[in-house]
């Protein structure tokens, strides 16, 4: 009897656990979430083998009947094909990065396309802006001391050129004498044949080189003056002589060469500073 009793509850245990069984719903392996952190990134040229083939195509019923080995390995066709979509954009990037370093290459050339033409220009700027000229003169020796002594401030890369000439300065009057005969009194009786004739005159009685001579006329141009010397050559009396009052200087005119705008411009600015009399003109 207990043999019977005991035979009738295994009976039941074993109806009980195959009914807990056959209720538990079908899993749907598609459905499964997939943890990145199992996902293993396969190559691009990466195929199933033989082995797994038969897996890959086993219908969903075969599935669900194999649970229990489904349950104690992970879901190896899931895993494959998520795989083999995460490598395939893979397979495009090689073409893009490939792609990159010719635009860059052509932005490049582009730029030094854009960047060549304005380095010629600036070039071609720097000959004809160092060759302005100017001249600064004529100057006495005072004042070309004064000069020099601001050129410095120019910082130029070579000293001015300088011209110097003999200049005759004083009254700027021209003076028309005749020169004393052999005895005072015949240079008297040479005056009144002159005022005879029109030649106003005297004799010049002040000590020095032109001390006896007759005075003809002193003249604002030398133009007034020869006419003079001419009439009294007409009349006879050719002996008659011009002279420029007035003492001899040399004057000397600097020659500034090799200029750019900005040193001519200090120049314009020297000159105005020291000698605003005597201006700076463009080299003839």
């Amino acid at each position: 009897m207990k043999w019977f009793i005991g035979t009738l509850v295994v009976v039941n245990l074993l109806a009980a656990l195959y009914g807990a069984l056959k209720q538990k719903p079908e899993v749907d392996i598609h459905a499964q979430e997939v943890n990145a952190a199992q996902l293993k990134m396969l190559p691009a040229n990466w195929k199933p083998s033989l082995a797994s083939a038969p897996e890959a195509s086993a219908p969903a019923t075969d599935i669900a009947s194999s649970m229990p080995q489904a349950e104690s390995m992970p879901a190896v066709p899931a895993v494959t094909s998520a795989t083999a979509t995460v490598a395939a954009p893979k397979e495009t990037k090689p073409a893009v990065l490939a792609a990159k370093p010719e635009a860059k290459v052509q932005e490049a050339k582009a730029e030094d396309k854009a960047v060549k033409p304005a380095e010629t220009k600036v070039a071609d700027a720097k000959p004809a802006a160092a060759t302005l000229c100017y001249s600064w003169g004529g100057l006495d020796p005072q004042q070309l001391a004064r000069v020099q002594g601001g050129v410095p401030l120019l910082k130029l890369s070579s000293p001015p050129q300088a011209s110097v000439e003999d200049q005759r300065r004083g009254s700027g009057k021209t003076w028309v004498f005749y020169p004393p005969l052999a005895t005072q009194a015949e240079t008297q009786t040479l005056v009144a044949e002159l005022k005879a004739k029109g030649f106003d005159s005297y004799i010049v009685q002040t000590a020095g080189e032109f001390k006896g001579h007759l005075s003809l006329g002193l003249f604002g141009r030398e133009e007034g003056a020869q006419a003079l010397v001419k009439r009294l050559k007409a009349a006879g009396y050719d002996k008659a002589k011009v002279d420029s009052r007035g003492d001899v200087v040399k004057v000397t005119t600097l020659s500034f060469r090799q200029l750019d705008e900005a040193t001519a411009s200090k120049l314009k600015a020297l000159q105005k500073r020291l000698l605003p009399g005597i201006p700076v003109q463009a080299c003839r």
